[in-house]
């Protein structure tokens, strides 16, 4: 296994949340503009890259020895916990829920990943690091 060091840890772990935070802004955008005929299968697909997105995420905190990581699958899981929470609801025509639940999602994407989840990479990098929100 590559030994990082420390500054080509935090670039891969900046970049990882990066990415994770533009496909998963991109997918609640879509999200928001489907028409309640296809909203519960673009819900089902948000799920979807929500899951795989935040696989991606833990796979590169793995390899570049993220201390945090335990937290963060933690985290990850009650994120994951209440969108499966709310499929059977969206999935039976309850797209008002699933629209509130992707708005709280957007903002935690926004929040979240910005702030608390990155508080462990090194002054330049959190400077480099400014994702936008989901608008």
């Amino acid at each position: 296994m590559h030994s990082h060091t420390a500054a080509e840890a935090a670039h891969a772990l900046s970049t990882a949340l990066r990415r994770t935070h533009k496909q998963l802004c991109r997918q609640i955008n879509a999200l928001a503009a489907q028409p309640e005929t296809t909203f519960a299968a673009g819900w089902m697909h948000l799920v979807a890259r929500t899951e795989a997105a935040f696989r991606d995420e833990e796979r590169v905190m793995e390899q570049v020895g993220y201390a945090g990581l335990a937290e963060h699958r933690a985290e990850n899981a009650c994120i994951l916990s209440a969108l499966h929470h709310v499929s059977p609801r969206v999935d039976e025509g309850d797209h008002g829920i699933g629209r509130e639940v992707s708005s709280a999602l957007a903002a935690i994407v926004s929040s979240h990943r910005c702030g608390v989840r990155i508080r462990h990479l090194s002054a330049a990098h959190l400077r480099q690091y400014r994702p936008s929100p989901c608008t």
